[in-house]
């Protein structure tokens, strides 16, 4: 009998990717608002996972075996500016289900728990979060791991695809800003190791598969900063390298402050769910070729 899985933020940068992993089970993808350009085998419904009464009505109609949730506020910017959407959004959230679900609860949250002085980090690193973006996602992850019934945490950093109707891909901003001649500014001094969004819905459909709990770190296998990725993408797609510039995050004058040396380590995930992570090379060449096709 198939999983009934439903899924929250499908629509969003990742939830693309874990859309067409998890094809061949009963699954119902929620948003905000659903694209015209969604199509697949199966459901779609819009959803705001901030009102406890519309969660409760479609938990009660659907039914899931395993609830994945992807919904976030992840403009940490935004977050600081608005830290109540930030706390209804990506931690009150959580609650509205975890009240009125009793499956499996698998729920995704980021390196910014912690407060980057000395990553990349593993699972039992104590969190120390320096803006409100990774303030509430620590609150969410709080309320998961009280939830009697079946939990996962996974948290997982710099997420990118190409994304052509995302404005917040990393990747298109800089294919889009190279094909085009155009300079860009790119941090020297943020670290994280960038997760292709297939590989980490890989590990979740693992997650699923293999009804495992706890609290996992998943992200790609190195370790480089922002302008070093900016690079890679150069390199992979054949463009002009000089035109990436490097500064630093502080001259950005951002609202929010940032963790510098953040990224996870994945030895956990990868010894007792034998998952995989990939260099960022053959990730990137992985979306060259699906843009060539």
């Amino acid at each position: 009998m198939k999983k009934k899985v439903l899924i929250t933020g499908a629509f969003g940068q990742l939830g693309n990717a874990v859309l067409k992993k998890f094809q061949d089970t009963d699954m119902l993808a929620t948003d905000l608002f659903i694209p015209e350009f969604s199509s697949g085998s199966y459901s779609s419904e819009i959803l705001d996972v901030t009102k406890p009464e519309g969660v409760q009505n479609i938990v009660n109609r659907f039914q899931p075996d395993v609830v994945l949730n992807l919904a976030a506020m992840t403009d940490v910017d935004g977050c600081e500016i608005n830290p109540e959407v930030a706390e209804k959004i990506n931690s009150e959230s959580v609650l509205n289900f975890l009240e009125v679900f009793d499956g499996a609860f698998i729920h995704i949250s980021t390196d910014y728990v912690f407060n980057g002085k000395t990553g990349p980090y593993d699972e039992e690193d104590v969190p120390d979060p320096i803006n409100m973006y990774g303030k509430t996602k620590l609150s969410s992850e709080k309320y998961v791991m009280k939830y009697p019934n079946p939990w996962c945490i996974v948290r997982t950093n710099v997420v990118f695809d190409y994304a052509k109707n995302s404005d917040a891909s990393f990747v298109k901003w800089v294919i889009d800003s190279l094909q085009n001649e155009r300079q860009i500014q790119v941090v020297h001094d943020q670290w994280n190791n960038p997760t292709w969004t297939d590989a980490l819905a890989d590990a979740l459909r693992i997650i699923v598969d293999k009804e495992a709990t706890g609290l996992f770190h998943y992200g790609g296998a190195e370790q480089i900063n922002r302008l070093e990725f900016a690079q890679t993408i150069a390199k992979v797609f054949n463009l002009d390298d000089s035109l990436i510039k490097s500064i630093t995050t502080e001259s950005l004058n951002q609202i929010a402050p940032r963790p510098l040396k953040c990224g996870l380590k994945t030895h956990l995930i990868k010894s007792k769910l034998q998952v995989t992570t990939l260099p960022l090379e053959v990730s990137l060449k992985h979306i060259k070729s699906k843009l060539s096709s």
